[in-house]
């Protein structure tokens, strides 16, 4: 299974002016990375709306052979990657138009129906695009012992990782990534308020966990408590309460995310009130603290239930997850705005399916 790591990273380089053309050139790189994302997306759109409009016996005749010269049975990827090739070829690394041309050509596979009956429009990619690449443009990765820090090259630009306190264990990974346990895969750099942040893809193998075929645990996930589960005995059905398990509480949950929200609310009434001479930034200075507290609180907290309910399907050795039927609580939440807009419903089930398939554990919904 692959899983995606976000670590903050930098241009590692004593020397100053060499470090900021360094920094300039992955500026430059980023510019061009969205050049060619838009450029692709509007080439596979143009392209589609020419051959619609054309009949079949002239469909052949210009479709893709003649559009650029080229030999007839040219798949529609190659071509945008010819036209993105011809025009930046040199500028940035191919390695990293190569992989976005495939990952926006998949993208647009899946959306273009939408797109064709009017239900979205043709996505376009702002400044701070990730800048897509294979795990072979990360090179000499390894652990420097004196510096308590990782270091690599990318394109030829040194550069170290900064892990912070590393509560998510990516040293852990990334180590085993260099003992070969795990694999590299794909992935991206994205460069965004002068900041270089690496979303690290790595393919983790399965989990060898005991589990009893068959065996299952039921999750009944509800408003007043996150996560209540009963094993073998569906919840309703459970007559031994004693039986019955819960997972996070209300007054954790869903009541310090309101607390969150309105703190926020107040700064805002009050911002009226702060000195000024910066604008809006500096009005607003106290109230941007605000802007992600809640998102990561929520974050946190279902990352933290997701994975007791699936330590609790490894410990009870249950090889199945069946999510009981949440249809009246959704349709209850649909009604009231309070509740749709704190239950976190589809993010703990993400989470949960996620987790789950790491362990190896299948997930049911009922």
């Amino acid at each position: 299974m692959v899983i995606t790591r976000k670590i903050s990273i930098y241009v590692y380089e004593d020397d100053k002016e060499l470090k900021f053309q360094m920094y300039d050139k992955i500026r430059e790189w980023s510019r061009y990375c969205r050049q060619a994302a838009n450029m692709i997306v509007s080439h596979k759109f143009g392209m589609n709306g020419l051959v619609d409009c054309l009949k079949e016996d002239i469909k052949d005749k210009i479709y893709p052979s003649d559009v650029l010269k080229d030999e007839r049975g040219m798949s529609e990827q190659n071509i945008t990657y010819r036209v993105i090739s011809s025009k930046f070829k040199g500028k940035m690394p191919s390695d990293i138009y190569s992989c976005l041309n495939q990952s926006i050509a998949s993208t647009y596979k899946e959306n273009i129906k939408e797109v064709l009956i009017g239900n979205r429009s043709i996505p376009n990619y702002k400044s701070d695009i990730p800048m897509p690449f294979s795990a072979k443009a990360l090179s000499s990765l390894h652990w420097d012992e004196k510096d308590k820090r990782f270091y690599l090259t990318w394109f030829g630009i040194p550069m170290a990782l900064y892990l912070g306190r590393d509560r998510s264990n990516n040293k852990s990974i990334i180590d085993k990534c260099i003992s070969k346990e795990y694999k590299l895969c794909s992935s991206s750099m994205k460069l965004e308020k002068g900041k270089l942040t690496l979303y690290l893809c790595v393919d983790i193998p399965k989990k060898a966990v005991k589990l009893k075929e068959g065996k299952k645990l039921y999750a009944f996930l509800q408003v007043s408590t996150p996560i209540v589960y009963t094993v073998d005995v569906p919840y309703v059905e459970s007559e031994d309460k004693t039986r019955v398990f819960e997972i996070g509480s209300a007054e954790e949950f869903f009541y310090r995310r309101r607390q969150i929200q309105e703190a926020r609310k107040r700064l805002l009434k009050s911002c009226k009130y702060s000195a000024g001479g910066k604008g809006r930034k500096r009005k607003l200075q106290a109230v941007d603290r605000y802007e992600e507290y809640e998102s990561s609180y929520v974050d946190t907290k279902l990352h933290t239930y997701s994975r007791e309910l699936v330590n609790a399907a490894i410990r009870f050795e249950c090889s199945e997850i069946v999510l009981v039927s949440q249809n009246e609580k959704e349709e209850k939440a649909k009604n009231e705005d309070m509740i749709l807009r704190n239950w976190s419903y589809y993010g703990l089930v993400q989470k949960i399916e996620y987790k789950a398939k790491l362990a190896g554990i299948k997930i049911v919904k009922q």
